[in-house]
């Protein structure tokens, strides 16, 4: 009997897109002949991690960036933006599309976090497409249309441009989302968290050991230097994971250590850290509010992320700020066991557990009513 065909199409924006889905992925590859869709950081994890699987085959697909703003999308600065200079999308996504319909022809079934690519690949081939992402929340939800200058508008319309029409749309939200009159047809899901962070057995130091995560997705929002003199000022360590972590060797010391992404040293440091410093992406949240750590939260100049971040400060599950600040993370610090019980002890907001096994049940269901 023929394998079934999969495919499945994973953003590259940072890195929260490629570890949510890697759960689902890594189970569909063991059964199912599968091609992913990738781009960005999401095709550099992918290509390497599955170099050797003969019944996996990753492509690099190229999806513009499209700017946003408190009316919605700019196509005018998406125009003009740096990213998508010089770059013949049409010509590197036909080439991909073409390589895959002679691999597999139409699939059983497309799968889509937020990668338009092969979204297109099964409105082709009317191939059923499921949507699995954080963004669907905000055709589903209610929420403030305006936080910090920032507007969901634009999200609604990336996911209108990209995924007009889905057979089901699935989001995930590490907390809880209720429907607005007028929501569309989505099924909120609490997070997919990996197998490394299920597995993890927590053992906090005694000692104040704070793990610090600067998103690839954005410049920071200040100067390394800055940071650095004001975590020196503090009574705790710092393990701080960021891209090219080496330039600021330099600045290590007793109390400050640097550390790449993917660095194997992540989980024993996950597991022994009292807090996390982080920008406000969805999958490192979600996975911080699973393991019940404190965040303290700086949000890039984003919906989703603000959104993220108000939720953290609003309800004591840490603290939120623009930037790192010599006496907010004094009181960040000083609070963590009162953050920690905040979240131990919640039963109204935060939603619980991990959703991979219910999400991987219904799309089981799915690719076996497949003809």
């Amino acid at each position: 009997m023929k394998k079934k065909k999969i495919l499945y199409g994973i953003a590259g924006i940072g890195l929260g897109h490629t570890y949510r889905q890697l759960p689902i992925i890594e189970y569909l590859a063991k059964k199912y002949l599968l091609v992913i869709f990738a781009y960005d950081k999401s095709y550099e994890f992918y290509s390497s991690h599955f170099k050797n699987r003969k019944s996996v085959y990753v492509e690099r697909v190229a999806v513009p960036f499209y700017v946003g703003g408190l009316d919605g999308l700019n196509f005018k600065a998406t125009l003009n933006h740096p990213y998508n200079k010089d770059k013949d999308f049409l010509k590197i996504n036909l080439a991909v599309i073409d390589r895959t319909y002679h691999r597999i022809g139409k699939p059983d079934l497309v799968i889509t976090d937020y990668e338009p690519i092969s979204a297109s690949y099964s409105y082709i081939f009317k191939t059923p497409l499921i949507t699995i992402d954080q963004q669907s929340k905000y055709l589903y939800g209610r929420f403030p249309m305006v936080l910090k200058d920032q507007s969901f508008k634009d999200e609604v319309e990336r996911l209108n441009l990209f995924f007009p029409k889905a057979n089901k749309r699935i989001a995930c939200s590490f907390f809880r989302v209720y429907k607005k009159e007028n929501g569309q047809d989505v099924t909120v899901y609490s997070p997919i968290i990996r197998k490394d962070i299920i597995k993890l057995k927590r053992k906090p130091s005694k000692k104040q050991t704070i793990l610090f995560y600067i998103s690839s997705q954005k410049d920071f929002v200040q100067s390394y230097k800055s940071i650095i003199d004001i975590l020196n000022s503090q009574d705790a360590s710092f393990y701080i994971f960021m891209k090219d972590s080496s330039k600021l060797k330099k600045f290590s010391s007793e109390k400050i250590s640097f550390y790449d992404y993917g660095d194997h040293d992540f989980y024993k440091i996950l597991r022994r850290c009292n807090g996390i410093i982080s920008t406000a992406g969805h999958n490192l949240i979600s996975e911080a509010m699973y393991l019940r750590i404190p965040v303290y939260a700086i949000p890039l100049s984003i919906y989703e992320q603000h959104m993220n971040a108000q939720i953290i400060d609003k309800h004591g599950f840490g603290i939120s700020n623009q930037k790192i600040d010599k006496r907010k993370l004094a009181f960040f610090i000083k609070n963590i066991p009162k953050f920690a019980r905040n979240i131990k002890d919640d039963s109204k907001i935060l939603l619980r557990g991990s959703s991979q096994q219910k999400i991987i049940q219904f799309l089981e269901n799915i690719i076996n009513k497949s003809s």
